[in-house]
């Protein structure tokens, strides 16, 4: 065999063992988790944990109520195990970001084996609790990481949205601007609370304060403790083309979020429709005239109940939580001044006469039928537990509303 030949095979197998792996699970996300399945984003920090830092962020999450998620290196765990325990006691996730930290394009075969178990042992024997979730160093496959993943079980956890605020020429406002013209909903930040360079750490700080207030208020997106959902990749697939849909839908009919905890959405359209009368024969709409439209916010309202009924029961009791929140930005924005109604059509609509809402029959044209099948789709999308025959249970389409005065007075004072 000549040595060009050899050569070939070589980098043929070394091809196989580093960039294959690497192209599917890090770049494409196959194999792997780049995103979560909930609404709003998780936050997740690698490389601790540090005797230093990790308190410090830990005492600011606590401040702000938020929950997340670290991915330990083995060797730095075993230095601090009290400070892992910490971690755990405060409600935060504990995932593996295996026992060293190298790149795994430069460890063999067994020792990456060797240390990938290692890795997940370490931090059980401390927590004593089962490790599920790992993040390679660098967010870096090689054949074996992959072996390894599969032979164990576990979730490779990558993310979708990061500042580099391991560079420490990145200020807490770069770090922070970067992360949140990234992040978009069912988002996965990553972040750093040890390692890179020599102060970095601590612009990573003030970066994540900076972050936990402006994400729920310029993004409008709650921060959340990772949660992934035990789908096929064929359902995540579904799931992430019909989101694209609902976010075309929205865009183009400019229908607006209210806040990170609302579960409802709002736009201005024309009303078309029987004349809109309370029950003093007042008449508040009539076709054509302008209504603020309400809109659920779907992936806000994902429920994994199979009954029908129990779906209708906690929609509803999550509505009447997002009822104050609605008041609230509808006496505020000068948009919704001139509106008289408030309004959408919908299949969930038992139980809402006691929440002030009118119900209107509407007659049941292709409109209609369009838009009940298009909710019963939802429905399906954002609680798969439920069957076709369940869905249907659910009756047929109707209009809800209130007037904006007798709303404000009602839901106002409960803000």
């Amino acid at each position: 065999m000549s040595w060009k030949i050899t050569l070939i095979i070589i980098l043929l197998i070394l091809f196989i063992y580093t960039v294959i792996p690497d192209v599917f699970l890090h770049r494409l996300g196959i194999g792997a988790w780049k995103r979560q399945y909930r609404p709003g984003v998780a936050l997740t920090f690698d490389d601790g944990p540090d005797p230093l830092y990790t308190p410090r962020l830990l005492d600011l999450l606590d401040r702000y109520h938020v929950k997340a998620t670290f991915f330990l290196v083995g060797e730095r765990a075993a230095l601090h195990p009290k400070l892992v325990q910490e971690i755990a006691a405060r409600g935060h996730q504990i995932g593996s970001h295996c026992q060293i930290h190298k790149y795994a394009w430069f460890i063999s075969p067994w020792k990456t084996w060797q240390s990938w178990t290692e890795g997940i042992s370490t931090l059980e024997r401390i927590t004593g609790k089962p490790i599920q979730w790992i993040r390679p160093p660098w967010g870096t496959f090689n054949l074996f990481t992959f072996f390894w993943l599969k032979s164990h079980k576990k979730k490779a956890i990558l993310w979708n949205a990061e500042g580099h605020d391991w560079d420490v020429q990145k200020n807490p406002e770069q770090i922070a601007k970067h992360i949140l013209n990234a992040i978009r909903e069912g988002g996965i930040i990553v972040m750093h609370d040890s390692g890179g360079g020599a102060g970095a750490p601590e612009n990573t700080l003030q970066a994540v304060e900076l972050l936990l207030k402006r994400i729920p208020a310029e993004r409008k997106l709650p921060i959340l403790p990772l949660n992934l959902p035990d789908w096929t990749w064929l359902r995540r697939l579904v799931y992430r083309l019909w989101e694209k849909w609902e976010n075309f839908y929205a865009h183009q009919n400019k229908i607006t979020r209210i806040n990170a905890a609302s579960l409802f959405r709002i736009s201005k359209s024309k009303y078309h429709g029987p004349d809109l009368k309370d029950e003093q024969g007042v008449i508040w709409a009539q076709d054509g005239d302008i209504i603020g439209e309400l809109h659920l916010d779907n992936a806000r309202l994902q429920m994994m109940q199979t009954d029908s009924q129990k779906i209708a029961i906690e929609a509803l009791r999550r509505v009447r939580g997002s009822l104050p929140l609605l008041a609230d930005y509808i006496a505020k924005n000068p948009d919704y001044q001139d509106i008289r109604v408030l309004g959408g059509v919908t299949l969930l609509n038992r139980g809402i006469k006691g929440l002030g809402f009118n119900v209107q029959e509407i007659p049941a044209n292709f409109s209609v039928r369009w838009i009940g099948t298009i909710q019963r789709m939802i429905m399906r999308v954002y609680s798969p537990q439920g069957t076709a025959h369940q869905m249907t249970r659910l009756g047929d389409p109707k209009f809800v509303w209130v007037s904006r005065d007798s709303f404000l007075e009602r839901w106002l004072q409960d803000n």
